[in-house]
């Protein structure tokens, strides 16, 4: 398929806050002015993003769909270093807050969760594939039609992607992660890639590897669109 027959794309610009409030109204704002069944393409920032995206495009739908959630890390601290909005924390608060139910995610890659988060994931449901499992060719089935992708970087292997903030040996090769992609059967609603640190990148490989999954989610997408209008 060729995508630039399929896709045209509107940049928004970027969203600019001075605490973590303000980018989630300014993020309502955005989703709420441009939102007519629109796929949205988030780029961060960190993982504290997908929050506010997520929040946004669940309240002004005002349609249920998953999370599936790419990490190395599976970002369920009540708080970190005192902030409940932390990046670490993120997927916690979409649960605690009833944007999503726990039983309606999937987080795929992890491989450094705490006891805690362990426990927190099994009370309320969360499904967490290890980057093990995904090695030993787990298939991606997922409980729920539509969904929300989620990519921090760090869920790709360090010899893939160094550019991140926290690298997390024992990932996903790329090529893992584009056979999850396309083995997904649900309709994507939206998706967002976060944690990329150019800072931190060598000879521009983590950037190319983040371009490879944007492109793999708008190939799939394109795909079920189109197959399930015909």
């Amino acid at each position: 398929m060729n995508l630039a027959e399929y896709w045209r794309y509107k940049d928004l610009g970027d969203i600019k806050a001075e605490s973590f409030r303000e980018l989630v109204e300014n993020m309502d704002k955005i989703v709420k002015r441009y939102y007519n069944g629109e796929f949205f393409l988030f780029l961060g920032g960190d993982h504290s993003i997908t929050y506010a995206a997520f929040k946004s495009l669940r309240e002004i739908s005002r349609e249920e769909f998953g999370l599936i959630y790419f990490d190395a890390h599976p970002d369920l601290y009540p708080e970190y270093e005192g902030e409940k909005y932390s990046h670490a924390c993120t997927v916690r608060r979409l649960v605690e807050e009833e944007l999503v139910k726990g039983k309606n995610i999937v987080q795929i890659g992890i491989r450094a969760p705490t006891k805690e988060q362990i426990e927190f994931a099994k009370e309320h449901g969360i499904k967490v594939i290890s980057a093990s499992e995904v090695y030993y060719s787990w298939k991606a089935e997922v409980p729920f039609e539509k969904a929300y992708l989620s990519f921090d970087v760090d869920v790709l292997d360090p010899a893939f992607a160094p550019g991140v903030g926290n690298p997390e040996p024992g990932g996903l090769t790329v090529r893992e992660l584009v056979e999850v992609i396309k083995s997904l059967n649900v309709n994507v609603v939206g998706f967002d890639i976060v944690e990329l640190n150019p800072e931190y990148d060598w000879k521009g490989i983590s950037a190319f590897a983040t371009a490879k999954i944007i492109r793999e989610v708008l190939g799939k997408s394109a795909f079920t669109e189109s197959h399930s209008t015909k």
